[in-house]
């Protein structure tokens, strides 16, 4: 069972939000989105308003989530975005996966992003990628599946992966923390499951985080550590865009 932080005071929060980056996200080109929308078909994920009922929740509708489903293979892929992007910073590499023909690949946007209802809650995170496997696994009958995430998407990916059958898990850009979830907790507790740490040499303090995560996961695990700053999915979109897309294609293939 994944361990909660259950206390922390807001003010510790702020610079881990800003850890996320709050700058404008490198984003992919019209015609790559246009591309990847060509390929793709949208779908609605529905998520619970909260894990653990609250006050108020009972007057609240079911969030519903907007994703996007690329290709048929046999194999599933759920990419999860950063809190300053939104699905659309996966959609090249999700077309560069369904090429393979081994894949199914589903991208979605977490609560409040655009065409996602609800408000942004990013202590629910893991809440809506939980919603976005069950429907990957419910729905499209997909049994084996990878999480690949970028920056608080990649804390939520550790973290639902303590708590989900997954093949293996990426983590670009990692944050290790993002209340509630501590990513080195979740680290130290996928024992047995392929890991991926990804990160730019100097994206601080991702960097940090890279070697405080390799030091609290057991084996399996794999490290790529790239020149420059670059931050979760903005990799995709700068010098090291065709060796990560390969690298990452090549550890799913392995695992």
């Amino acid at each position: 069972m994944r361990r909660r932080l259950i206390a922390w005071l807001p003010l510790l929060a702020l610079p881990i939000v800003a850890a996320c980056g709050s700058a404008r996200p490198a984003a992919p080109s019209p015609e790559a989105i246009e591309t990847a929308e060509s390929l793709s078909s949208t779908v609605s994920i529905d998520a619970p308003v909260s894990s653990t009922p609250e006050k108020g929740d009972d007057d609240e509708t079911t969030i519903v989530l907007s994703g996007r489903v690329f290709g048929r293979g046999p194999t599933g892929v759920i990419l999860a975005h950063s809190r300053p992007a939104d699905q659309t910073a996966w959609f090249p590499f999700a077309t560069k996966l369904v090429n393979t023909g081994l894949y199914t690949v589903l991208t979605f946007n977490f609560r409040g992003y655009e065409g996602s209802t609800g408000e942004k809650q990013f202590d629910r995170v893991d809440l809506d990628l939980t919603s976005a496997y069950d429907y990957m696994r419910d729905q499209l009958h997909i049994s084996k599946i990878f999480l690949v995430g970028a920056s608080m998407g990649a804390t939520a990916s550790l973290a639902v992966a303590t708590e989900q059958r997954v093949a293996a898990v990426v983590a670009i850009s990692t944050l290790a923390q993002f209340p509630p979830l501590d990513a080195l907790m979740s680290a130290e507790q996928l024992d047995d499951i392929p890991k991926l740490f990804v990160t730019s040499q100097d994206d601080v303090p991702q960097e940090k985080t890279q070697e405080q995560l390799w030091a609290a996961a057991p084996e399996p695990k794999e490290m790529k550590v790239y020149d420059g700053d670059a931050h979760g999915t903005d990799l995709f979109e700068g010098p090291h865009a065709d060796d990560l897309s390969a690298t990452l294609i090549d550890f799913l293939a392995r695992h």
